[in-house]
């Protein structure tokens, strides 16, 4: 009997925890689907250069070590920390790329979660379907780069902002989360500034508006909820700035420290990096600040050349984000973008305001920052704005449903409507045949089929870099393990055979080999194309009477295998 009790209630409580929602099933569906999926990728797609440099140089050297080296603004410092713990259960493709599988399909459930929040109709689900179909999202969802936690990190921000905004007496721990996940946002990629400033911006206009539309409610300005809000949101963005220049001070120092001991002529030449830092701290914070600074990620162009690139660098992004749908894209940005502005003017109390607000002080803010820099980033840097695009998306297809939802009632209840008030989202009366209404989810149908047409394209599975790929194939013939004295003739191939058979190469020529491989770019006298600055070799250093005793065992469109 006792048996048959804990049986039940065990079965309750696994129903209790299964969704039961047709739409919450079939978002657990694609959480499961797209992780599989994600699992596969993550093993099957052969790691980039920025990746390999990332393993070799920071994740396969600890967590401390990545923590206090900077040599240049490649690091994805925060990634590389946690990477780097994970890397010591001792597999390389989860010490490489772990972190971005758990935040890829972490960044699924926090679109649908978000979204939960202020659309309806199917839509949430609609804009997890739309958010995996974009071609950024795709690529970076497990390379072994700070990208996909830094949307990670930009989607808790908003969903913290939401949280915060509601209405309603706010935990202190939202504010803690938001904190955290700014700093980690900021110490992961510098370039987090374009949405961190933005979100808490959009969070505090939000909070200040409500704050003095509300201010006839309360008997003093003290007890204004929306005034408390917005000041523990100051607060928490001046700690997050104190954060963040807390953890690049370590970097700072360590690299003021080693440049002051190894720069001949410098008052501290010689000396070891404890001794300065007791010393001297200061000089060595300001010189690797300095030397931070000296390093920038992103130059900045000359007005003339930054206007007659400015267009097609935003053509590029929309078309990395959805390839071949660029026109597409801008109709359902600008229809958004006015959808968004009039319900924040027409109905502000509207619980997507804040949303909406999120949305429009991004996408103006980007576009404004990049003209006073006169910087055209990486794509990449602003792959967590696909979020922004299917925030637009989705508002419009909300208005357009919930416009068609008020006509269809007014006809079936056969009345003007003209004194009703429009609602946030609108619901269809039931009569007539059990069909009628279905209409409302055409658009997340249209997305659904957009989502299968991407997932099942060539160039949302291909592989990303021919040829690490291809010398990954390469090693894997020539049976590495089973060397005694291969040699490494580019950066690559030393990075790849770290990352896959945990050997640190370091010898860069070709005298005493057992094994070689040559791109046939270093046959050519004189080469100084694509990839040469990736060699360590060139035609006219390479001992060729020396290869000309060695064989040749494997030969593919862009290398040569020799061995002994």
């Amino acid at each position: 009997m006792l048996n048959e009790l804990a049986v039940e209630k065990t079965e309750k409580k696994i129903y209790d925890i299964l969704p039961h929602e047709p739409e919450t099933i079939a978002m657990a569906l694609l959480v499961i689907g797209m992780g599989a999926y994600y699992l596969w990728r993550m093993f099957a797609i052969t790691p980039q250069y920025d990746e390999l440099y990332t393993y070799y140089t920071f994740i396969s050297k600890g967590p401390i070590y990545a923590a206090i080296h900077w040599p240049l603004p490649n690091n994805h410092v925060g990634y590389s920390v946690l990477s780097g713990f994970i890397d010591y259960f001792g597999n390389s493709y989860f010490g490489l790329r772990g972190v971005s599988f758990v935040c890829a399909i972490s960044n699924l459930i926090l679109v649908y979660r978000i979204c939960k929040r202020f659309f309806s109709h199917g839509l949430p689900f609609a804009a997890a379907l739309l958010y995996a179909s974009m071609q950024v999202i795709n690529e970076y969802s497990v390379q072994g780069r700070g990208y996909t936690l830094a949307t990670l990190c930009f989607l808790l921000s908003i969903y913290c902002i939401c949280q915060i905004c509601s209405l309603g007496e706010k935990r202190m721990y939202l504010y803690f989360s938001l904190f955290g996940v700014i700093v980690l946002g900021l110490y992961t990629v510098p370039s987090s500034v374009y949405w961190v400033v933005p979100v808490g911006l959009s969070g505090a206009l939000y909070l200040l508006i409500n704050a003095v539309r509300s201010k006839s409610v309360y008997d003093k300005p003290s007890d204004n909820i929306y005034r408390k809000k917005l000041i523990n949101l100051v607060f928490s963005g001046l700690f997050a700035a104190a954060g963040t220049t807390f953890l690049y001070s370590v970097i700072w120092l360590a690299i003021g420290s080693n440049l002051l001991v190894k720069t001949s002529g410098s008052e501290f030449f010689g000396w070891t990096h404890g001794a300065v830092l007791l010393r001297s701290p200061m000089k060595a914070l300001l010189t690797g600040v300095d030397y931070m600074l000296s390093q920038p990620y992103i130059q900045s162009l000359e007005p003339d050349v930054f206007w007659q690139r400015y267009l097609g660098w935003n053509y590029s992004m929309l078309n990395y984000m959805l390839p071949g749908m660029v026109i597409v894209l801008i109709i359902f940005i600008l229809a958004g973008m006015g959808c968004m502005i009039y319900e924040c003017i027409k109905h502000f109390e509207y619980s997507r305001t804040v949303i909406n607000l999120v949305a429009i002080v991004n996408l103006l803010f980007i576009g404004v920052m990049l003209i006073l820099q006169k910087k055209l980033p990486y794509l990449r840097v602003f792959g967590y704005s696909s979020f922004i695009v299917v925030l637009c998306v989705c508002s419009v297809f909300e208005r357009l449903i919930n416009v068609h939802i008020r006509v269809y009632n007014r006809k079936i209840s056969g009345t003007s409507g003209e004194n009703g008030t429009s609602k946030e989202n609108e619901s269809i009366s039931h009569e007539g045949k059990w069909y009628f209404g279905l209409g409302v989810y055409i658009p997340t149908i249209c997305i659904a089929v957009l989502f299968i047409l991407r997932v099942t394209s060539s160039d949302f599975n291909c592989q990303l870099g021919h040829r690490e790929n291809e010398l990954f194939n390469t090693l894997y013939i020539a049976d590495v393990t089973k060397k005694n004295n291969p040699a490494v003739l580019d950066c690559d191939q030393q990075y790849l055979m770290k990352f896959g058979w945990d050997i640190d190469c370091t010898k860069t020529d070709v005298d005493d080999a057992d094994m070689v491989i040559v791109d046939k770019d270093m046959l050519q006298s004189g080469y100084s194309g694509e990839d040469f600055w990736k060699f360590y070799q060139t035609h006219e250093t390479i001992n060729w009477d020396y290869l000309k005793s060695m064989r040749v065992i494997y030969e593919s469109e862009d290398f040569i295998l020799y061995v002994k």
